[in-house]
């Protein structure tokens, strides 16, 4: 059996609709009843290199026991030109925070 925090990582790809960008890396953080995915500010928007994602996609690893089983998990980035899950999806923590 493979030790649980081989996989915390999670593999992060980021698309334009279906044209594939950029891979990415990130971590799961749990606090309390909630589980958040983790990954660098660049990965999710990049001004100066014009990268705008509409969504990602999450690499999940599905047996402790195998590690070759795994699923990929899309998450939409916005809705309509907003913040997907009503701009609760995601959010940007630093010298500011998105809400």
């Amino acid at each position: 059996m493979l030790d649980s925090i081989l996989l915390s990582a999670a593999r992060i790809c980021t698309f334009e609709q279906q044209r594939p960008l950029t891979n990415a890396s990130g971590f799961f953080f749990a606090r309390g009843q909630r589980l958040f995915l983790v990954t660098s500010r660049h990965v999710l928007l990049d001004k100066p290199s014009r990268h705008f994602p509409n969504r990602i996609e999450i690499e999940l690893h599905i047996d402790p026991d195998n590690l070759a089983e795994s699923t990929r998990f899309s998450i939409p980035l916005y809705n309509g030109g907003e913040k997907a899950s009503g701009g609760r999806g995601w959010t940007r923590l630093g010298t500011s925070t998105w809400r």
